[in-house]
């Protein structure tokens, strides 16, 4: 029951993470709650920064096989093309985005754990983490508790996990006031593009959708709104309600036509909920157990894919592995806090409402349509993208003011 790394959470992060330690010959455990992964509505929409951490950790060959190349980004604004940009040709890392079914993926990546040497179990909930120089993980098996015992424990069990709580961790969240609906869909209509993300702001109501294309006729379809003007969307029954609110948003500028839905309908909150550094005593958090940024952006994938790929970079690189779990954990705080920072700034210029916000748009929108220079790229290159002091007032043309001359 000893081994060097045991990972709770067999989703994107840690079968990316188990992955890679096992194949270096470490001796690594998973223990994974689903028997099965299913629709659960989560990102399906890998940002170009996330594409090329994927290479880093050695999983893009196979992971892009279930993937649909999204090399044209289209953004609307009140329902007219603001831009159609070249992902490949604009980005820092040369990549498209991705498209790609969220159960599959983990399938894929859990199956490559396995297949590289980690030790896979399903169908296990554990009960306990309890921190230490050697920590340990306690879980029922065959009715009784067992423990299993290694040099470092990782936590990756989603966003809203009692364990974080459980080990002390102080869980911080922002208030960002709006909602995010999504379904997977079939029958998509002829006019939809697969190589093409297609995203759309209605900035009046502070809406947005969003159509990422996958394989053969699916797309994950996105609606996120503010609950004063939409109630929340959640079930079956309320597909047709999200069609008409999608397509009022995006007005002629996302194909939909008669798609259908293929999985559930539901919403989510929109808030950053995360941990300041985090790792302490033996036990580490990746992906969503560490933080979750603002759905609405699409980051979320990528930094799962980045922890995995940082933590498993800082493991293999020394036999101290609380310091490397320590230096993780400086690092994520700091490529976290980038993403939440600039994720925040696209929330108060395209989605916040009043006249304030209306009055900031008028400044900044005119000014990004003459020089798209203005727009701290973050979203597609991460948080490795440059910044400084000048940003956030270029952002929101705040550097362009003047003042008129009195008569």
């Amino acid at each position: 029951m000893n081994y060097d790394l045991i990972i709770v959470g067999g989703g994107v992060a840690g079968s990316s993470l188990a992955r890679r330690v096992a194949a270096n010959g470490a001796k690594v455990l998973v223990l994974e709650r689903e028997t099965e992964f299913r629709d659960r509505i989560r990102g399906e929409a890998l940002q170009p920064w996330g594409v090329a951490e994927t290479r880093k950790l050695g999983v893009a060959e196979f992971l892009g096989l279930g993937a649909t190349e999204l090399r044209w980004f289209e953004q609307s604004i009140n329902g007219e093309r603001a831009f159609r940009r070249d992902l490949v040709a604009t980005t820092m890392a040369g990549e498209p985005m991705w498209g790609i079914y969220h159960p599959d993926m983990q399938e894929q990546l859990l199956t490559q754990a396995a297949a590289s040497g980690a030790e896979v179990r399903r169908g296990m909930t554990v009960q306990q983490v309890l921190p230490g120089r050697r920590p340990k993980v306690v879980v029922e098996v065959a009715r009784h508790p067992t423990e299993f015992e290694a040099r470092l424990v990782v936590l990756c069990a989603g966003r809203n996990t009692a364990l974080r709580t459980q080990l002390g961790y102080k869980v911080q969240r922002s208030s960002i006031p709006l909602l995010l609906s999504g379904v997977w869909l079939a029958d998509l209509p002829t006019e939809v593009d697969h190589s093409v993300a297609y995203v759309s702001n209605d900035v009046s109501t502070g809406a947005v959708a969003g159509l990422f294309p996958q394989r053969g006729d699916r797309a994950r379809a996105y609606f996120g709104f503010h609950p004063q003007k939409c109630s929340r969307l959640q079930g079956d029954g309320d597909f047709v309600r999200f069609r008409q609110m999608f397509t009022a948003t995006a007005r002629n500028a996302i194909p939909f036509g008669d798609a259908k839905p293929a999985g559930p309908l539901a919403s989510f909150e929109c808030a950053d909920v995360w941990v300041e550094h985090p790792y302490r005593d033996g036990v580490a958090l990746a992906g969503d157990a560490a933080s979750s940024n603002d759905p609405s952006w699409g980051q979320g994938l990528s930094i799962a894919f980045r922890d995995a790929r940082v933590l498993s970079d800082e493991l293999l690189a020394t036999t101290d592995w609380d310091a490397a779990a320590n230096r993780y954990a400086m690092r994520h705080d700091t490529d976290y806090g980038v993403v939440r920072k600039v994720t925040g700034w696209f929330h108060d210029l395209f989605q916040r409402l009043g006249p304030e916000a209306d009055a900031r748009r008028a400044q900044a929108l005119p000014l990004i349509a003459q020089d798209p220079t203005r727009v701290p790229d973050v979203l597609c290159n991460g948080p490795e993208f440059p910044l400084d002091e000048t940003s956030e007032a270029r952002f929101f043309g705040e550097d362009s003011r003047a003042i008129a001359p009195q008569s």
